[in-house]
């Protein structure tokens, strides 16, 4: 989980775009995965998400890149999204408005999720994204749906906090 606040403290609106990037492994070593990692975006929620059928560990696991806003646009390219001779501290789909929606099998994969604000003067706006696995589609939907907008995500920090509030404040005896 992600969660970002925003608030927009000048006296006009602002216009801007917050992204998610991940790079895809779904295996032991990149480089022998990249050719097996196919993605794709949900036509429900339009997460992204990602599988490699011929990972050992992970084979057909789904792991899915999703944000909270409804405005949104993915890309399962890294080539694409860093860029033609670029880097991760200057990528190229930070110079658009939208990410291109590419996904599917032989790129250099990625999960990168991008969604545009819209902020009033004034106005307070929270954002969550989250990046997780799952044992299949299913699954993945129902995570998305039950932690993918700002009360679920709220929740699931709360159970976190909790635990580690229960573990760390324990007393040694």
């Amino acid at each position: 989980f992600v969660v970002v606040k925003l608030r927009n403290q000048s006296q006009r609106a602002r216009s801007l775009s917050l992204t998610g990037y991940w790079e895809l492994v779904l295996g032991e070593w990149r480089h022998a995965n990249l050719m097996h990692i196919v993605t794709e975006t949900d036509p429900h929620s339009g997460a992204l998400l990602a599988r490699n059928a011929y990972g050992r560990e992970c084979a057909n696991r789904v792991v899915f890149a999703h944000v909270s806003e409804r405005d949104k646009s993915v890309s399962g390219s890294r080539t694409e999204f860093i860029g033609r001779n670029g880097s991760l501290t200057k990528p190229a789909a930070m110079r658009r408005k939208r990410l291109s929606g590419r996904t599917g099998a032989g790129l250099d994969p990625c999960a990168a999720i991008q969604s545009r604000i819209e902020l009033a003067a004034g106005q307070e706006h929270e954002i969550v994204f989250i990046f997780g696995a799952a044992a299949n589609a299913g699954e993945a939907q129902h995570f998305i749906e039950r932690f993918g907008g700002r009360a679920g995500a709220r929740q699931a920090l709360e159970s976190v906090w909790e635990y580690w509030n229960r573990t760390l404040g324990a007393a040694v005896s």
